[in-house]
């Protein structure tokens, strides 16, 4: 998925990789970076991971196709984390507990340990991070 990093954010003290404030062609919001190098401001090629296992699906509407920060409380500094909206391409069967989104043009695997919606189903959810993993391309 191509995204434009539009800002890095500065989180003294952490060792994860930097926040950043990204935008695409489904919408902006903020993730965490995966690569191994600080990303620069600009264009970039990744692929989103969510490293939390998601629970809920809920309808979505049909063509919506959204990546979107969702606010936390009033005067928070960083948001409360991100709605995906995108349709089912695949669903895993018997033990297999992976979804698969198309989102911005892009793949989301996603685990689930509640119900599996039906692929080609437009879903929405909401998750409390968004990691962005840089493809090199």
């Amino acid at each position: 998925m191509l995204i434009t990093v539009t800002r890095v954010l500065e989180e003294p003290g952490s060792s994860a990789g930097p926040l950043v404030e990204f935008r695409c062609a489904a919408g902006r919001a903020t993730a965490r970076w995966a690569g191994a190098v600080r990303p620069g401001l600009g264009d970039h090629d990744v692929e989103l991971d969510v490293p939390e296992t998601v629970s809920v699906f809920d309808r979505g509407e049909p063509g919506l196709d959204r990546v979107e920060g969702v606010l936390g409380a009033p005067g928070g500094s960083l948001p409360a984390g991100v709605r995906l909206c995108g349709r089912v391409e695949e669903v895993g069967v018997g033990e297999d507990p992976i979804v698969v989104l198309r989102v911005g043009g892009g793949l989301l695997m996603t685990e689930t340990d509640g119900p599996r919606p039906l692929p080609g189903a437009w879903v929405r959810l909401t998750v409390t991070e968004l990691v962005l993993c840089p493809t090199g391309i």
